[in-house]
This record gives C-alpha cells, sequence and structure tokens, in this order.
C-alpha cells in the first residue's frame, strides 16, 4: 500500500466539492490527475470511495467511513509542520491580528503586552473588521489570526479553537422610553431606533427581534456605546463592555416578554488558516490564547 499525502489531501477536498472538475479547479489542478489521485487511493485502500454513476460523485458508505481517517491526517501533519516551523526559531519581523468588536480587550491585552519582553524585535498590527469580514481575512492572509464570534461552519482550510463565550444584552440608556417598561414586547422594540454593529445579525442565533423599520448601523463599537449614553436608542452588546454603566445605572438592560429565561450567549473562536506555514511568534500567540479561561 502506498498512501501519498497528496491522495488523502485530493479525497479530502473532494468531499467537500460538488465534482471533480470543481476539486481541481480548488487545487489548481487538472481533472485528470484528481480521477487518477482518487482512483489510486481506491486501489491502495481496496475500496471504492465514490459511487460515480450519478451526475455528480458521491461518497460510498466507505469513504464515509474512511473520510474522518484521512481528515485526520491531514490535521496531524499540519500540526507536525508547525512544531517543526517553531523549532527553526524563524521569528516574524511583523504580524498581523483581527479582532472583533465582541473580544474583550482584557483578555487580549496581557498576552500582548508579554510580547516585547518575549520578541522585542516583532511588530504587531491589531485591525478590527469593519467593510470586510473577519474570516475573509484570515482567509485571504491580511491577518495571521483571528479572534471573533464563532460561526456554525467553517470554510475547508480553517484551523479555529474555542476560546470561550460573551454575554449580550439589550440595553438602553436610563432616560430611554423602553427603560419605564419591567417587560419589553417586540413591537415596542421596533417603535424605537435600533444601533446595530455592521455584520452583528450572523453572530445571534436568534435574530428576529432585531428586525427593526428604523436601524442604524454603526461599525465602530465606541460611537455605539456613546449614542446608547446620549439615549439615541436601544442596542445589543457584548455584556462586558457595558459592564461599568450598568453597574452604575447609567445604562438599563431590557427584559424580552418573548424571552424570560434566554441568555444571549454567542461563542468567541481563535482561527488562522490551516495551509499557511505559520511562524513563531504566531504559533506562540495561539498556544497563550488556547490557554485564556472562558469569559462571558
Amino acid at each position: 500500500m502506498q498512501l501519498s499525502l497528496d491522495q488523502l489531501e485530493v479525497f479530502v477536498i473532494a468531499t467537500r466539492e460538488p465534482s471533480f472538475s470543481a476539486t481541481a479547479r480548488r487545487l489548481g489542478k487538472a481533472q485528470s490527475a484528481v480521477s487518477t489521485a482518487i482512483g489510486e487511493l481506491e486501489i491502495d485502500l481496496g475500496v471504492t470511495l465514490f459511487d460515480r454513476r450519478g451526475r455528480y460523485p458521491v461518497l460510498t458508505p466507505e469513504g464515509e467511513a474512511l473520510l474522518s481517517e484521512a481528515e485526520a491526517i491531514l490535521s496531524r501533519c499540519v500540526g507536525l509542520k508547525e512544531r517543526a516551523s517553531a523549532l527553526t526559531g524563524d521569528l516574524e519581523t511583523q504580524i498581523a491580528i483581527g479582532v472583533d468588536d465582541a473580544f474583550p480587550g482584557a483578555a487580549l491585552a496581557p498576552i500582548l503586552a508579554s510580547l516585547p519582553g518575549r520578541f522585542p524585535a516583532v511588530q504587531v498590527d491589531i485591525r478590527q473588521p469593519s467593510d470586510c469580514d473577519l474570516l475573509d481575512m484570515v482567509m485571504k492572509e491580511s491577518v495571521s489570526l483571528g479572534l471573533g464570534c464563532t460561526r456554525a461552519q467553517y470554510p475547508a482550510g480553517i484551523g479555529f479553537c474555542r476560546l470561550g463565550q460573551v454575554a449580550f444584552v439589550n440595553v438602553v440608556h436610563r432616560d430611554h422610553p423602553l427603560a419605564r417598561y419591567e417587560s419589553v414586547r417586540f413591537a415596542q422594540l421596533s417603535d424605537h431606533l435600533h444601533l446595530q454593529l455592521m455584520g452583528q445579525n450572523r453572530h445571534l442565533l436568534t435574530a428576529e427581534y432585531l428586525k427593526s423599520p428604523r436601524t442604524w448601523t454603526v461599525q465602530s463599537h465606541t460611537i455605539l456605546i456613546d449614542l446608547l449614553k446620549s439615549a439615541a436608542g436601544w442596542a445589543s452588546v457584548p455584556r462586558w463592555s457595558v459592564a461599568k454603566e450598568l453597574a452604575g445605572g447609567e445604562l438599563v438592560e431590557l427584559q424580552l416578554e418573548a424571552y424570560p429565561f434566554t441568555e444571549w450567549t454567542v461563542g468567541l473562536d481563535l482561527l488562522w488558516k490551516a495551509e499557511s506555514g505559520p511562524g513563531a511568534i504566531a504559533l506562540w500567540l495561539k498556544s497563550e490564547l488556547m490557554r485564556t479561561p472562558s469569559f462571558v
């Protein structure tokens, strides 16, 4: 049996694409090379991985059973390459990190503050997604690491690790008309201006109550909080970002009538592009961030 990593990679990618031709485009290979690699892998394994009788290839039960094994082997290879990269001691001169507004800066700051002492020559570029999406930044390698709200599914080639979760709260200023209600209905929310961070809806599992006829989209979390403090409208924000204002009574948490027992929690993930060869500093940051305790 002469298995190769190239064969396994073609097999795994082929399960994520609709056809062998799409797999070939994804890998930058000829379609014949993809068909040959899968055919040779089937011979080496002694099983048929794809049923080719239809218009598009479909995984056989044997293919389904072996897919997780192939993915595990490729994942171990990525880990091996990362470990080897760390052992070479090659240090980046610059590293870019994408940080979503929902990620608590207090959890990130101590790790970044230790960088100058450990890697004095490195220049750190911290970027916040605004017009572009954090996942796009990681995919296009404009950042080495991304820190942001979780997604239900990531595309092939993206590595991730759940770091914790944050709680979102619906808040208004204490002088806002909504603040006087013990329980708020959706209709009452829609009567008032909704302040929303760009792209926020995709992070919340249930967002029907966020569909308001009067909505302002704000790119800056800081400006959003200032608007809340000016009683301009209501918004859903991470609890940690307004903890001081809630404790002092300047902002008030709204209790939604339809969700009396709901805690609006959103996971926070660390993202990276698995195919890239991260430098020693990126690997160190990954390791430190993975040790970050859960937060709310």
